[in-house]
């Protein structure tokens, strides 16, 4: 009697183990497809809109390609979601939310006229580099990620300036010394004509206001910021000396053979820029949606979107490595704007659009007060 009850556990037990794997695995199937099937569940499905706001340039690859090829991007990873990406210039966007219309996300670019309340409010991100971390802030709360800028330069016509025996710096760096000498010619010369680029955005020639490693002279910012009235067409047309303009301007320029007839000499010379695209996610959305929205804006910033960003000659907004090697002026500028930039919030910036803010070019003190900037 023992010897057959100790047989029966015997053949029970090498029962249990012939039968366990496929037990447990079948356990483990069932817990991993609840586990799909709840976040299916509880993920968003369906059409999300998407409003790309156009102001300035892009140097290579348009914004409008760039954020289709994200988008592809995005979609792969999330079935049964579809975003429908619009363009509009600035003023298409500011009719259109005036009429009562809004996206689910917005891509605009900083300082467009919109407020916080008509945004939700984002998970902080600390890859952004630290310059850019605050500029879509309003009153301690991040409302927007800036996901990649330009920079201002300062374009220069050798060819009419040789008749005038001015000399321009060989390097591709300007600084406030060197600025100040070229500045004290082109003001006694008669061919430095001086016109501000067509792409500029709100307040271009603040970005004299911080030239680096000093400061120019009162009399110097005259010189810069006085009215103008050639745009960047003149200059490619060799009617006027000098442009200022966002650096993707240039190399458009260049790209479209306007520079041939030009010997163009082009410089960084200062850390101001609100040359700035952001991204921002509709307020008042049901939670899953909300939370989809967030997730294509954070994706933006992501190591792959990021590096992506050269093909627009466009500078990330986040730390990447081994970018711009083959393109000097560009590998120079992402790491100096990488620590030295100098910002405006994108919500200040929009409020003094709206005003005649004179202070902003008299009183630097003043400048960095209204527009909240931070260094």
């Amino acid at each position: 009697m023992k010897k057959a009850f100790t047989l029966f556990l015997c053949l029970a037990l090498a029962g249990l183990l012939f039968l366990s794997p496929a037990l447990i695995m079948q356990g483990i199937h069932q817990n991993t497809y609840t586990l799909w099937e709840q976040k299916r569940q509880n993920s968003y499905t369906g059409n999300l809109t998407l409003w790309h706001v156009v102001s300035f340039k892009t140097g290579g690859e348009t914004g409008v390609s760039y954020l289709k090829s994200r988008i592809r991007a995005f979609e792969k990873n999330n079935p049964y979601v579809f975003i429908q990406l619009k363009a509009l210039t600035v003023e298409e966007a500011e009719a259109a939310i005036a009429a009562g219309e809004f996206p689910d996300l917005i891509s605009f670019p900083l300082g467009f006229d919109i407020s916080a309340s008509q945004l939700s409010e984002l998970p902080n991100q600390h890859c952004l580099l630290q310059p850019y971390r605050n500029i879509g802030r309003y009153q301690n709360a991040l409302y927007a990620y800036p996901y990649m800028a330009d920079f201002y330069t300062l374009c220069c016509n050798q060819d009419i300036l040789f008749y005038d025996d001015i000399s321009l710096p060989f390097d591709s760096e300007l600084s406030a010394d060197a600025l100040s000498e070229l500045t004290e010619s082109f003001a006694h010369s008669t061919s430095a004509e001086f016109s501000l680029g067509s792409t500029a955005a709100f307040y271009a020639p603040l970005s004299y206001q911080f030239v680096r490693d000093g400061s120019l002279s009162s009399e110097h910012l005259q010189f810069w910021q006085r009215d103008l009235y050639r745009t960047s067409r003149d200059f490619w047309e060799k009617q006027s000396t000098l442009l200022l303009c966002p650096a993707a301007e240039a190399k458009k320029a260049d790209a479209q053979n306007l520079t041939n007839a030009i010997t163009l000499k082009t410089y960084a010379f200062s850390d101001y820029t609100d040359l700035c695209q952001l991204i921002a996610v509709r307020a008042n959305l049901e939670t899953a949606k909300e939370q989809m929205c967030q997730a294509f804006a954070a994706s933006l910033l992501s190591d792959t979107a990021q590096k992506s960003l050269t093909s627009l000659y466009m500078l990330p907004t986040t730390s990447q490595e081994e970018i711009y090697e083959d393109t000097p002026l560009y590998l120079q500028e992402y790491a100096h704007m990488s620590h030295s930039a100098c910002i405006p919030n994108h919500f200040a910036l929009a409020a003094a659009g709206t005003q005649d803010n004179h202070l902003l070019f008299s009183d630097i003190t003043q400048c960095r007060e209204i527009l909240q900037l931070g260094k």
